[in-house]
C-alpha cells in the first residue's frame, strides 16, 4: 500500500509479549491498521483544537446585535450595486 500522506517512515511501538503473541495469531496487516488509527486520531485532535480556537474567538468577539449585522449586510449590498 502506498501512503496517501507521502513517504513512509518507521515508528516503533512497544507491546507486552502476550499481546505480540495474540497479534501473530490473527491475520491482520497491523501496519496498515495502525496507520489508519493514527491518522484518524490525529485528525480528530486537530478538529478538537480548531473547535477550541473558534470557541475562544467567539468568546472574545462577543455578541453583535442583529441590527448591526443587518446594517453591515445592507452597506455591503449597496457597495456591490455601485
Amino acid at each position: 500500500m502506498v501512503s496517501q500522506l507521502g513517504r513512509l517512515v518507521n515508528v516503533s511501538v512497544k507491546v507486552p509479549e502476550e499481546l505480540r503473541k495474540l497479534m501473530r495469531s490473527v491475520n491482520v496487516n497491523w501496519s496498515e491498521y495502525l496507520r489508519g488509527l493514527i491518522e484518524t486520531k490525529a485528525r480528530v485532535e486537530m478538529a478538537r483544537d480548531a473547535v477550541k480556537k473558534l470557541d475562544e474567538i467567539r468568546e472574545r468577539a462577543g455578541k453583535l446585535p442583529t441590527e448591526e449585522l443587518l446594517k453591515w449586510i445592507r452597506e455591503d449590498r449597496s457597495r456591490s450595486l455601485k
